[in-house]
């Protein structure tokens, strides 16, 4: 459904957890959102953190769930949307009311149970069998069906949903988190000195589960005097011969950016990930990918196409992957061709916008036609 059909602006409500990666998708989808006179948006910015009375009185852990709920009850008062989005679903929780009155779209790059799955690396203890468990599950049950339409940003993602939680295949569309190609222009490697070292960029905060250790005990070992190491991590790791320690880079800032243009190649091998969005920012820049096969990433790495897939904390595979692309320039322009070329057709960040906005449309107008049926069947009765 087109937005212009509407004879108003849409008003949308959109809560976004500010949580790590999801911060930077949030910045991008909003400076796209906003710049639409077809919507009007509100954009409440849930954190789970404050300083009063919740914090004072309710036990630790329940006081963020009590904060994120008064976040996104303070955040839409005096406001009237047509419609709601979430990302995530966690502050949807709880949030029945509004999701029963109100046309809602959630998003999500995980659900409860794959996150349990990847407890260990994300520090989490999942519940196990227990009451608490089967509760958690039935809440989470019933939020993802008050939702009009659910967002994945993986295949993986939906395929959670409908096996563990019942959704329905068609209420739920994988639109992953895109990045500004505007911004993302592909620079030139051809004209790099044949003798310049090839220069590996990895970008992680948490050092450990992103796989930074493994790559740095390779290049200690291997990669020295073959290649030039560039660490983005807020981790306290120092710099050495031929590793260079990057800190304070926010996601798709220009300095971000410019580390992308003058890497050779991009690696993330992470020990868990859901959607690695510096992933998807690497193929824009034009780079070839080693990644891990977990979570979503196969959905943005096309193996032997545009980077590689590892096995997880595997030495082995991690050191031949970067061998082969550090020692064959061709292959790894070739390979980054074919990456920014698919960052082009999936993770466009207005197309993606866009697709979101058309489901926000499509549900309110779903919900109007059923109102109006409603009041059409009362009034015969």
């Amino acid at each position: 459904m087109s937005l212009l059909c509407h004879p108003r602006p849409m008003h949308v409500g959109f809560v976004m957890e500010q949580v790590l990666g999801h911060i930077t998708h949030y910045h991008t989808l909003r400076r796209i959102v906003d710049s639409n006179p077809d919507v009007v948006a509100r954009w409440v910015e849930v954190t789970y953190r404050g300083n009063g009375a919740i914090e004072r009185f309710v036990p630790r852990a329940l006081s963020g769930v009590a904060r994120g709920y008064e976040q996104v009850r303070w955040g839409l008062r005096g406001f009237r949307p047509d419609a709601l989005y979430f990302h995530t679903q966690k502050p949807a929780v709880f949030q029945w009311d509004l999701l029963a009155r109100i046309p809602t779209i959630l998003s999500l790059d995980v659900t409860p149970k794959q996150y349990d799955e990847l407890g260990a690396c994300y520090d989490h203890k999942p519940d196990g069998d227990t009451p608490v468990a089967r509760l958690k599950h039935l809440i989470n049950v019933r939020t993802f069906a008050l939702a009009k339409g659910i967002v994945t940003w993986s295949s993986w993602n939906k395929e959670s949903l409908v096996r563990d939680y019942d959704v329905p295949a068609e209420k739920v569309q994988v639109i992953p988190p895109g990045v500004d190609l505007s911004l993302w222009q592909l620079p030139s490697r051809d004209d790099r000195p044949a003798q310049r070292l090839p220069r590996v960029l990895f970008v992680g905060g948490d050092f450990e589960r992103k796989g930074g250790r493994l790559l740095l005990d390779w290049f200690r070992e291997l990669g020295r005097g073959r290649c030039e190491l560039d660490l983005v991590t807020r981790a306290q790791v120092e710099p050495e011969l031929g590793v260079h320690v990057h800190r304070g880079i926010t996601g798709n800032s220009p300095e971000a950016r410019r580390l992308f243009a003058d890497a050779d190649v991009f690696v993330l091998p992470s020990l868990g990930e859901c959607l690695g969005i510096a992933s998807v920012e690497a193929m824009a820049a034009g780079l070839p990918v080693i990644a891990t096969e977990v979570g979503g990433s196969a959905d943005i790495v096309q193996r032997g196409e545009t980077g590689l897939l590892i096995a997880p904390n595997d030495a082995w595979e991690l050191g031949g992957a970067l061998a082969r692309l550090i020692d064959d320039r061709e292959l790894r322009h070739a390979m980054g061709a074919r990456a920014r070329a698919r960052a082009a057709q999936l993770f466009d960040a207005a197309a993606n916008a866009r697709a979101i906005q058309h489901m926000l449309a499509d549900a309110v107008a779903s919900s109007s036609s059923t109102n109006r049926q409603a009041i059409s069947g009362q009034s015969v009765m």
